[in-house]
């Protein structure tokens, strides 16, 4: 029978190796060589094929297994269509010894996928049954712990070239582009127009979101729609300044010429996670660059920022915040200051021309609807916990007929074995002929077979009973929880998190309230629309 399953071979080059080829901006030295070193292998071995498909990570750590290319691999390992995976070295496939060895003990062996790694002088065909993966697990934790000194080292090395006043953070900030001297920035003086206005426009009074405003206005590319323009940004564009593009530009240290070059720090080696470091604890690398606006003009945006936004007073502790969400395009609504009546959508905020801006909502209207749809439900409450109490009294009832039959059942089969027994007692003291025997003992197996068979269906509907009071009992339990919000007069934080997942405002004054509760916990509750 024809094998029809691929041949595979299995490149990987990390985030750490850094190694770009010159003139090769899309692929690495890395891989290159990996690649190499894989065809001159399989040079070597025509009994292998000649026709191997070729899956690479280019930029991911080995520290874990979540790689695109590799995910896809070990899916069609799973779909049983691979045959023969090879790769140059087993830390190129992965560097955590307990999964590497998951793979290569339980799971390859399960699919019949030949395993090879070239350098490790590692082929699976090789060993067959011989227990050589303990050798291998050793050898890849030696690499997991490589992979680890080398992540320290190079997070060392790169942390010497910040402290030496290095731009080692990938792309320049809005209002700098890369110099031709590595690891260096320069002043690019058109963006650099918009930056120092945005400061002097910050230090004279204005607000984030009024200065925003008035870059949309005029049309002023937003920092992501520039670099594309000018210098083919892979980041994604965004159309519209918001209050987070002109806050970050403003509170960025790095336009008075000086870096911080550690904002945060990861929390483990090998790990995405991060924690920021609070501004005041952060170290200042000073005069590293050309600066764009002087320390006094900084300072000055910062204070004047401060006081405006104080005089804001916008409530935090707004039970409708975060809850609001705009129907067209996501986004949350807000209000702006705390006296404002309405909530309008962040985006259409800092840009007229948008289908958002008719999505607008009266902020003691939409309490007042949120209210008695809170109000509604708990009402509702009641029904729910007697429709469930009313099952789970039929539940009880059905698992004590169920339960008084399987100990019937099993009286009758423990009856049967002292039947057998007896039967063959009989045989042997010559009172039963062996014919008789047989045949009597085997109206008694199926007897006993009927039993057994109709005792796991019957053990099956117990357990499915039980299961199911384990669920009626805790929609009961969430019921309960919402039911001691009964009779609230004043919508709270409080409410709104326990009770509220989300509130979808629409142009046309619809409105979907989104709970935190299952939509079977309350079966009656029906949709709230409109204001």
């Amino acid at each position: 029978m024809q094998d029809n399953r691929i041949d595979a071979f299995y490149l990987r080059l990390s985030l750490e190796d850094g190694d770009v080829a010159e003139g090769n901006l899309n692929e690495s030295c890395s891989i290159t060589s990996q690649r190499l070193c894989v065809e001159q292998f399989l040079g070597t071995h025509p009994e292998l094929g000649s026709d191997f498909q070729e899956f690479a990570d280019d930029g991911y750590s080995g520290t874990n297994m979540e790689r695109p290319e590799v995910q896809r691999l070990l899916r069609m390992v799973e779909q049983g269509l691979v045959k023969t995976i090879v790769v140059r070295d087993l830390s190129r496939f992965a560097r955590n010894y307990l999964e590497a060895g998951h793979y290569l003990e339980f799971v390859f062996p399960a699919y019949g996928v030949r395993f090879i790694s070239i350098n490790d002088r590692y082929d699976s065909d090789d060993y067959g049954e011989n227990p050589a993966g303990l050798d291998l697990a050793i050898r890849n934790l030696i690499n997991e712990m490589y992979s680890k000194d080398i992540s320290r080292k190079i997070k060392s090395a790169v942390d010497i070239k910040k402290r030496n006043g290095e731009f080692v953070y990938g792309a320049a900030p809005y209002g700098y582009k890369k110099g031709e001297k590595k690891n260096t920035i320069i002043v690019d003086d058109e963006a650099a127009i918009i930056v120092k206005r945005m400061f002097k426009m910050a230090s004279e009074g204005m607000t984030i979101t009024e200065i925003a405003l008035a870059l949309n206005k005029e049309g002023i590319p937003t920092p992501s729609q520039y670099m594309a323009q000018y210098r083919s940004s892979k980041y994604k564009v965004y159309s519209d300044w918001t209050w987070n593009s002109v806050k970050n530009i403003i509170e960025n240290r790095i336009y008075t010429g000086d870096t911080e070059p550690f904002k945060s720090h990861v929390i483990k080696i090998g790990s995405a996670r991060t924690k920021q470091i609070p501004r005041e604890l952060r170290e200042i690398i000073t005069e590293t660059h050309e600066a764009i606006v002087s320390r006094e003009l900084y300072y000055l945006a910062q204070t004047t920022i401060k006081s405006v936004s104080k005089k804001k007073g916008t409530s935090q502790n707004n039970p409708l915040t975060s809850r609001l969400i705009c129907g067209c395009c996501g986004n949350t609504l807000g209000k702006g200051k705390a006296q404002n009546k309405n909530w309008l959508c962040s985006k259409a905020r800092y840009n007229d021309n948008l289908d958002c801006k008719a999505v607008r909502v009266n902020e003691a209207e939409i309490k007042g609807v949120i209210l008695r749809a809170i109000q509604q439900q708990c009402s509702l409450t009641d029904v729910s916990i007697q429709e469930q109490k009313n099952l789970q009294k039929a539940s009880r009832s059905e698992k004590v007929i169920i339960s008084d039959e399987i100990r019937s059942l099993q009286r009758k089969l423990d009856k049967l074995q002292n039947t057998k027994r007896e039967l063959l007692e009989a045989v042997m003291a010559d009172k039963l002929s062996r014919d008789d025997y047989v045949a009597k003992k085997k109206g008694v197996l199926a007897e006993e077979e009927a039993m057994t068979a109709k005792l796991a269906v019957l053990q099956q509907r117990l357990n499915e009973l039980s299961l199911s009071d384990a669920k009626l009992e805790k929609r009961q339990e969430a019921a309960r929880e919402i039911r001691r919000f009964e009779g609230i007069s004043e919508l709270t934080p409080e409410v709104m998190k326990a009770l509220v997942k989300r509130v979808i405002i629409y142009p046309d004054k619809h409105i979907r309230i989104e709970w935190n509760f299952s939509d079977n916990l309350i079966p009656f509750a029906p949709k709230t629309n409109g204001t």
